[in-house]
């Protein structure tokens, strides 16, 4: 074989096994997070994932990867679940998908940024300082925090936040929230399959890269998943509260400009 032919495929195959590195390390730390906290997954993995192959490939690669690897939690979440909130946030949701989607259409994406991230910073600056609801929202009240995330989630992916600190704020604990998030984000997960599918971004390309990547994250998940029973309810709301800031910090416009 010519040298140079040789230098190029070497060359090609190194830079995939770099890659795939960076995947299986952004795919475990995603997963352990998302094993103990039941979020945050989208949070770690699509921003390092993006930048190796791009967010039309991270988000239908971790729906993939994600959905497989949780399957037998979000099936028992469901089982115990408060089905009373699950209904009407993920209805509300639904709803206002589009009209987040429309936002990011028409509205200049760094305002809707830096106006869902600073929402959501001083929702989770409130739930620190200690603020909690008094008393069970109405039907129509939870029904508009699911609007309310399916709004940021359209607009700047940024679904589960809103919903986390809907629960974080509320007197559940922390076995029930963590269950309720797992039922919610496998409802709505639901309708992204079918978004997805319909336009054509879940290919065998990237079924193939899922299952390569399934292994290390559902590791990470049942590591993850062991370790939320030895943590106390004050050190999961942290937790959650941590990133929910996180979440919001990272989808500032700020750092385009660093």
């Amino acid at each position: 074989m010519d040298q140079t032919v040789f230098s190029v495929l070497a060359g090609s195959f190194i830079q995939g096994a770099e890659s795939l590195y960076w995947l299986a390390g952004a795919a475990a730390l995603a997963g352990l997070v998302r094993g103990f906290s039941g979020f945050g997954a989208a949070m770690i993995f699509v921003p390092l994932a993006g930048k190796l192959e791009g967010p039309e490939v991270a988000v239908p690669l971790l729906f993939l990867v994600d959905s497989l690897a949780t399957l037998p939690i979000t099936v028992a979440a469901l089982r115990r679940c408060a089905w009373a909130e699950i209904l009407p946030l993920a209805a509300g949701a639904t709803l206002t998908i589009p009209l987040g989607v429309a936002l990011l259409v028409t509205v200049d994406p760094l305002v809707m940024r830096w106006l869902i991230s600073l929402l959501i910073l001083v929702a989770v600056a409130a739930l620190a300082a200690g603020w909690r609801l008094r008393r069970q929202l109405p039907l129509l009240g939870t029904a508009a925090v699911g609007a309310l995330a399916g709004i940021t989630g359209g607009a700047a992916s940024l679904s589960g936040p809103p919903l986390v600190l809907f629960w974080l704020g509320s007197r559940s604990e922390a076995a029930r929230m963590r269950d309720n998030i797992y039922a919610i984000f496998g409802v709505l997960g639901v309708v992204a399959g079918t978004s997805l599918w319909l336009n054509g971004l879940l290919s065998f390309a990237v079924l193939r890269e899922a299952l390569v990547l399934l292994p290390v994250y559902a590791l990470a998940i049942l590591v993850g998943a062991r370790l939320f029973p030895h943590a106390s309810e004050s050190l999961y709301r942290r937790v959650a509260l941590l990133l929910c800031g996180l979440a919001a910090l990272a989808a500032l416009p700020l750092w385009e400009r660093i």
